[in-house]
């Protein structure tokens, strides 16, 4: 047969199978575990199609996979209160050297023999890759009230019988077995799971199998428990069993209880107290079954009935003073008397967490949002280990070679990963599931691990209250080191947006997302402060409502301003570093400061995101640096000096902060990655007007930065955009997630768009190179917003956005053009700025011919006052100019010098000399060199017009 049509045969079977094995109605359930490294997943399902189609690739992911034999009311628990359905009834019989049975074969034959016994149908058997799971398939799906009785009724049956199926299985309504047609991968190489035989799956009536099993009630066991104890002990008591078999161990050692050899050994001669003695201390332990056969077989008046209704009777476990008053003088030479108080003690143990147990639902404290609250606890390094309702404890072994458990810690607490923060060095983040709090993480430097002091207060300031905080801390040094051994440590995220130039995940606050799950991300030291800023508000319906208030005709740049919170993150994937939007307008109400509230709420909380006039320069620059690919708002800059603005246009679009000095060392303080966002800016004035009365021609910042002038808008009422500015502080950071996630399932097709709206963008507004920082804000955010829009989160209309935006650009290129600065322009405003240091005279005076009477005197129109930087001769129109004060006036003006002196020469004719400028005055100054410039010279305009 073809291995293609092989495989197809299985997945036909395993179909039928799963139809008959489970109800048709409820949550079904996928448990999978890995060994090699160590992980579990469980995922809920609405087919038994999606249950086969994900156990195939669990498996060839390396994972045994399981299936719960349950149906759940509720998705994400699968715990037995929240069964639904069954339609079967199992068994779990173990095959193996050290197991029940030595061979499959051997289990197989047993289970033939009870079958016949008690006329039981042919069940369906499956090899599990080692054991025998046994079915029989029900013809409707029943409740677990009716279900648990004869499923009790049947695991009391198998040990009557001598069927050596698995107690732990036979009556638990969650449980999961494997799936057949996939791997048992504890085995190397990992061996098939699959049908025995052809066998036909004939469902029978759960009333028709209950009468075969007969219809006596069993009572189902329940565990000894002391009342009165406090949450903390009643806690660790859950985690307590006890087994007989290692009782009847330390007795045939000569360690144990005498009594209860002398029951097992003359039941014919037992007393009833006795024999009710010993059952008592059958009855609560673990393996009950087997322990009461094992007391009862052989006594004359044992049946299974009269046994069992003496085991139901019981209420306790008998104490070691009720065993001396019905059999004195053996308990009192017990080295174990007065010391213990009950035999059922000597085969006390912690009961350690099995993989089901390790998945919990807890509620989050400051974890990511999760629907289920569903937590997979690792398995902790050995000699450490998790009880099986939770806390942390330690296995030894005493002088006896008996294990010696202790409890370290009654919750749970484990480290998750080892971080690298070059800040705090190497960390650990540890999670801590409190009963009534729930879930929290908190990251912890290495260098508190091993200080006592240290981890005190770090544990103390979490939450962890224990005097013994030293066993605590050999725990968590215990875990370091597993983990230095076996994995890398990961680099603590000092910035928000994309983790690498791939779009592998995205990190926002304490979320770190994916394109399917989202994890915690632990805080750095960079990051802390803000993640309560990123936590949502309201609910992602309301915030869709808010956000489409702005769809409406004339609203494009409000528009606009919220597809720049959606096109930052495609930055990334841009060579430019950042592209700047400024709004102004002299009118108030026109709603810029809303329109960038509205933005940032994709993301978080409006009022803390956006930085404000009170925030120092220094401060925004960081917020740039930690939001990375967030969108970067910085409302009212009207009051910044022109020099200040210049140097955030550069900054900005430069994509990093200034370099500065750590405190406290002679080491230059770590920057991040280079962000690549979309900034929006708001102010009274433009930004490109501010910095020109500081700098002739700022160009090149009006080319980093597009500037948008708002006019008046015209709201139908206050009170609507008073709602309006309500609803949006009160509903954010719901759509950051779902667009992130959009966006890292059509990576490649966004990436596509981009280029294609940028091309589309260039060619409608005529762009150039020098327009490369325009080009890319219009792109991104309008890519944005198409994206936005597929995602379902807004439903502007596009195409309007875009044709404002190319509207914009050419204005911008317009004022652009309108900035070019002549050289005689430049030149009369050098000498206007200077009028008072320049020596205004005529080419003929000389005061040193003239006589003594001071009216005779002809004295120059003007002195300078100050130092001299230029001479005018005002009858020949020429200006001598000192170099030095010229070239320094050029560097605060920004204006190249050399380019201006090449244009003196080539446009005004100007040339090089010395000369001494105090010529005609009673200064004597020796030359100096100057540059001669003729103002006399005409110029004419392109139209013949003399300027």
């Amino acid at each position: 047969m073809p291995q293609c049509l092989s495989v197809l045969v299985l997945d036909m079977e395993t179909r039928t199978f799963l139809r008959a094995a489970l109800a048709n109605e409820g949550h079904y359930c996928v448990f999978a575990s890995r060994t090699r490294d160590d992980r579990r997943i469980q995922k809920f399902y609405g087919s038994i199609d999606q249950v086969i189609d994900a156990a195939q690739n669990m498996d060839a992911e390396g994972y045994d996979a399981y299936y719960a034999l349950a149906t759940f009311n509720e998705a994400g628990s699968r715990k037995v209160d929240n069964v639904k359905y069954l339609n079967s009834l199992f068994l779990d019989l173990d095959c193996g050297a050290s197991k029940d049975y030595a061979t499959q074969p051997d289990a197989i034959d047993a289970l033939k023999h009870f079958c016949k016994k008690l006329s039981l149908p042919k069940p369906v058997m499956v090899n599990s890759g080692r054991g025998v799971h046994v079915y029989w398939m029900l013809d409707a799906p029943v409740g677990l009230d009716d279900w648990l009785p004869v499923a009790e009724r049947l695991k009391k049956l198998c040990a009557d019988n001598n069927l050596l199926a698995d107690p732990a299985v036979t009556a638990d309504a969650a449980r999961v077995l494997r799936i057949p047609t996939t791997h048992n991968h504890k085995d190397d190489p990992p061996t098939a799971v699959n049908f025995f035989f052809e066998t036909a799956i004939k469902p029978i009536g759960f009333d028709a199998f209950s009468e075969l099993l007969g219809n006596d009630p069993i009572p189902l066991p329940k565990r000894y428990t002391p009342d009165g104890n406090n949450a903390v002990t009643t806690t660790l008591n859950s985690n307590m069993e006890s087994t007989f078999r290692e009782i009847i161990r330390k007795t045939q050692e000569g360690r144990g209880c005498q009594q209860l050899k002398h029951i097992l050994k003359k039941q014919a001669d037992c007393t009833e107290p006795m024999w009710r003695a010993g059952l008592s201390i059958a009855k609560f332990c673990t393996d009950v079954d087997q322990a009461a056969y094992a007391i009862s077989k052989n006594h004359p008046d044992y049946t299974a009935d009269a046994t069992q209704k003496k085991v139901d009777l019981i209420k306790g476990p008998y104490r070691c003073a009720t065993f001396d008053e019905y059999e004195s003088g053996i308990c009192t030479e017990c080295p174990h008397w007065g010391k213990i108080k009950s035999p059922i003690s000597l085969g006390m143990r912690v009961r350690e967490a099995s993989d089901e147990d390790n998945i919990v639902e807890a509620p989050a404290e400051n974890l990511p949002n999760n629907p289920v609250n569903q937590y997979v606890i690792p398995t902790y390094p050995r000699p450490y280990f998790r009880g099986a309702n939770g806390g942390v404890y330690v296995r030894t072994t005493n002088n006896d070679g008996d294990p010696d458990e202790k409890v370290i810690y009654h919750n749970d607490l484990y480290v998750v990963r080892r971080l690298r923060d070059v800040e705090l060095g190497e960390a650990v983040v540890m999670r801590l599931h409190l009963p009534k709090d729930g879930v929290r993480e908190f990251t912890l430097p290495l260098t508190a691990v091993t200080s006592r002091e240290e981890f005190r207060k770090y544990m103390s300031m979490q939450g962890v209250a224990v005097t013994k905080m030293d066993e605590i801390m050999s725990y968590t040094t215990t875990w370091v080191n597993e983990l230095q051994a076996n994995s890398t440590a990961d680099q603590a995220h000092r910035q928000f947006g994309w983790t690498d130039e791939d779009g592998g995940s995205f990190v926002l606050g304490n979320q770190e997302i994916f394109k399917d799950k989202i994890e915690f991300n632990p805080p750095s030291s960079q990051t802390a402060g803000l993640f309560p800023s990123f936590e949502p508000r309201g609910t992602m319906e309301k915030w869709k409502e808010t956000i489409n208030f702005y769809n409406r005709e004339g609203f494009e740049l409000h528009q606009f301003v919220v597809g720049t919170a959606f096109g930052s993150p495609l930055m990334q994937f841009s060579p430019i570093k950042c592209a700047a939007l400024h709004i102004y307008s002299k009118d108030s109400g026109v709603g810029k400061t809303t329109a960038m509230e509205a933005g940032v709420s994709v993301w978080g909380k409006p009022e803390d995101l956006i930085t404000t006039e009170r925030d120092t320069y220094n401060t925004k620059m960081n917020r740039g640096e930690i939001y990375h690919n967030l969108p970067l708002y910085m409302d009212e800059l009207t009051n910044a000096h022109g020099r200040e603005l210049s140097n955030l246009a550069y900054q900005l679009t430069g994509g990093r902060q200034r370099g500065r000095m750590a405190s406290g060392s002679n080491t230059e303080r770590h920057r991040g990655e280079a962000w690549s966002l979309i900034a929006v800016t708001t102010g009274n004035t433009s930004i490109v007007e501010r910095i020109s009365i500081i700098k002739a021609m700022p160009k090149a910042e009006a080319q980093r930065i597009l500037e948008c002038r708002v006019k008046r808008m015209h709201f139908e009422t206050k009170e609507e955009t008073d709602k309006f500015a309500a609803a949006v502080q009160d509903n954010y950071g719901h759509a950051g997630v779902e667009y992130v996630q959009y966006l890292m399932n059509n990576l490649e097709d966004a990436k596509k768009l981009l280029l294609e709206v940028q091309a589309r963008v260039d060619a409608e507004a005529s762009l150039t190179a020098e327009n490369r920082f325009w080009s890319a804000l219009v792109a991104a955010t309008v890519t944005g917003l198409i994206l936005a829009k597929r995602a379902g989160l807004v439903n502007y209309d596009t195409k309007k956005v875009f044709k404002w935006g190319v509207e914009q650009l050419k204005e911008n290129k317009r004022q652009v053009e309108d900035m070019s600065v002549g050289v005689e322009e430049v030149l009369n405003d050098y000498i206007h700025e200077h009028w008072s240091n320049v020596l205004w005279i005529k080419s003929t005076d000389d005061l040193r011919k003239q006589g003594t009477d001071t009216e005779s005197l002809i004295i120059p129109e003007a002195l300078p006052r100050g130092k001299l930087v230029a001479r005018y001769e005002t009858d020949l129109k020429r200006a001598y100019l000192v170099p030095k004060p010229l070239k320094a006036w050029c560097g605060e003006q920004q204006i190249n010098y050399n380019s201006f002196i090449y244009d003196l020469k080539n446009k005004l004719g100007a040339r090089k000399a010395k000369m001494r400028l105090s010529k005609g005055t009673h200064m004597n100054l020796p030359p100096t060199d100057v540059i001669i410039v003729d103002c006399s010279v005409e110029k004419m305009d392109a139209e013949g017009l003399q300027e």
